[in-house]
């Protein structure tokens, strides 16, 4: 049986290396948390659902993965419903939104969701083109005389 004194060494010994495992453990979940507060903080910075980029068009709406926006004529100024149904929306998908936030230079007062949670800028109902493949294409614009890629200021580009 132990004595007393080699008792309190090996009692010393295991607090000892009790403490030395936690610290780097309570030094991982502190680096942890604070991975997670990051990645909250940023999903909390929402992008803009439409932002402005300068193209081979001149300044243009674009969406927050900086693909352009277009605008369909028999749309009108009507955004209670979209005219673009069916096969149309598959090569034209509509830009939907549940939340809004107009991009730096944009009216955010020009900026709502109309029919079916599709985004509209100045009465015009917005869409991507599916033909467009990066960031910056404009290869819709001009399609039938009737798809336009919105500048800046939400009125179709001639």
């Amino acid at each position: 049986m132990p004595t007393p004194t080699l008792r309190r060494v090996l009692l010393i010994s295991l607090l000892a290396l009790g403490v030395a495992i936690a610290a780097p453990a309570a030094a991982m979940a502190s680096t942890s948390e604070s991975r997670q507060s990051a990645a909250a903080d940023k999903k909390k910075k929402k992008k803009p659902t439409v932002q402005i980029a300068d193209s081979e068009l001149g300044e243009i709406l674009v969406n927050s993965k900086g693909f352009t926006l277009y605008l369909f004529d028999p749309d009108g100024t009507n955004i209670d419903a979209s005219n673009c149904t069916g096969g149309c929306e598959s090569a034209w998908p509509h830009l939907t939104a549940k939340k809004l936030k107009a991009g730096k230079g944009l009216d955010a007062s020009l900026l709502e969701i109309g029919a079916q949670s599709q985004v509209a800028y100045n009465g015009h109902l917005l869409y991507r083109y599916s033909g467009d493949v990066a960031a910056g294409d404009t290869t819709g614009h001009g399609v039938g005389g009737v798809w336009h890629a919105v500048g800046a200021d939400g009125e179709p580009i001639a």
